[in-house]
């Protein structure tokens, strides 16, 4: 649709859940996870929707697909070998590494805009917080602290910033977007509602 909301345009049309859709950064293809095939796996499509292309194949779950800066290649959060764990593969599907290795959850990864980042949320202590490692997986590092969940976090576009979710703040236990920092610092609320702000916060 456009960004007023008008020009609404079905691109799938199947009784599976495709969901979690990315643009690719040259805006020709989109990527996106389905279960049109059993369970979730990541397709990519033209942007009008054609030419749908399962590129993920296994009987665990493959989602969450996010495209590097380049357009070279996908990450995605996957429990191929028990757990969710954070992946990246070549953007027809070829060449699938895993890039975290531990008993968690680790899901929702986001490429950072120069491409050497990615930002995801891990339940390493407990409850969800976001993390910040090298593309290849090395370097990882904790950036929020708290006894609420932090979430489905996101990039600036000049990469200074993180948009995410939290109940921090929350008394009637909704939850807010906030930004912060690259570093941690600087956390801050802006939105203020009765009502839940979630999903998978972007930036224009």
């Amino acid at each position: 649709m456009n960004e007023d909301g008008s020009n609404q345009v079905r691109l799938t049309d199947n009784p599976a859940s495709d969901q979690l859709p990315v643009w690719s950064p040259d805006g020709k293809k989109i990527a996106f996870t389905s279960n049109r095939d059993g369970n979730e796996q990541i397709y990519i499509m033209n942007a009008d929707g054609s030419n749908q292309v399962r590129i993920t194949n296994n009987t665990a779950d493959d989602a969450a697909p996010t495209w590097s800066p380049d357009g070279s290649k996908i990450a995605f959060q996957c429990d191929r070998d028990g757990n969710p764990e954070i992946y990246v593969m070549n953007a027809d599907g070829s060449n699938q590494v895993r890039l975290t290795n531990n008993g968690l959850i680790d899901t929702y990864p986001a490429w950072s805009p120069d491409g050497k980042k990615i930002v995801f949320q891990s339940n390493e202590n407990g409850n969800f917080e976001i993390y910040v490692m090298n593309a290849d997986g090395s370097g990882r590092s904790r950036v929020t602290k708290g006894d609420s969940d932090n979430k489905y976090p996101a990039w600036s576009p000049d990469g200074t910033k993180i948009i995410f979710y939290s109940k921090r703040d929350c008394q009637n236990d909704n939850g807010e977007i906030y930004i912060m920092n690259v570093d941690s610092t600087n956390q801050t609320r802006i939105t203020r509602t009765d009502c839940t702000d979630t999903g998978l916060a972007s930036w224009k």
